[in-house]
């Protein structure tokens, strides 16, 4: 059977890793049978990092990998019905998503002073004083490393917000009045677009990118 190694849910989401939302999303999606594994420590995997799918013998890390095994492997067709046209957009809009859009909802929970401590306690609140401390301040750096090595960190607040801002404004654009981004059938855009979205709407962590999501009725049916 298919292993999902994955962080614990969080937020009263299946999970607050957008990746790991989505692979789990896909899986749903192509009606397959797995298991979940909780990662602690994800720099204890091959690439260092959270989602990874076991298969047998083969590990597969990376959501986008993940999504091409799971059809080659298993038969899964996450995009049928689309032509090659729409498979772009559909691309665009999960790179634009993942790569960019992505880097601002991580700012908004481990950089913004609004919402920072509030997360640090849904993330470190079971660990004991001092060393809480200690382990936030080591996971915040991190991520304003992360952040910078990206280039978005590199910006002010509001210039961050406004290039999410614009991200949003560009997929509901593209989705329109239809129920998914694509059409009537959700696709593979869709899961990173469902879990990007309840990971931006999660109470406790407000920013302009939320209240942005919040003013577009187009994403209502998605989260």
């Amino acid at each position: 059977m298919l292993e999902l190694h994955q962080f614990a849910p969080s937020y009263d989401l299946p999970n607050a890793s957008l990746f790991c939302m989505k692979v789990e999303t896909l899986l749903r999606m192509a009606g397959l049978d797995y298991e979940t594994q909780m990662v602690k420590d994800p720099s204890t995997l091959p690439k260092g990092k959270a989602p990874m799918i076991t298969d047998g013998d083969t590990s597969v890390a990376d959501s986008s990998f993940i999504a091409k095994y799971l059809e080659s492997k298993h038969g899964a067709d996450f995009n049928a019905g689309l032509s090659d046209e729409q498979k772009a957009t559909a691309h665009m809009v999960q790179v634009m998503i993942e790569e960019r859009t992505y880097w601002a909802l991580a700012y908004s929970r481990w950089i913004d002073e609004d919402n920072w401590d509030g997360v640090k306690n849904v993330y470190f609140g079971r660990i004991p004083m001092p060393m809480r401390m200690a382990v936030s301040k080591l996971a915040q750096k991190s991520m304003t490393r992360n952040l910078q090595g990206h280039g978005i960190g590199r910006h002010e607040k509001d210039e961050i917000y406004a290039l999410a801002i614009s991200d949003v404004q560009t997929l509901a654009i593209v989705m329109g009045d239809k129920p998914f981004v694509m059409g009537d059938d959700p696709t593979l855009v869709d899961a990173t677009v469902y879990a990007f979205l309840a990971n931006a709407l999660v109470d406790g962590v407000d920013s302009p990118l939320k209240a942005e999501i919040e003013k577009k009725s187009c994403f209502s049916g998605l989260c």
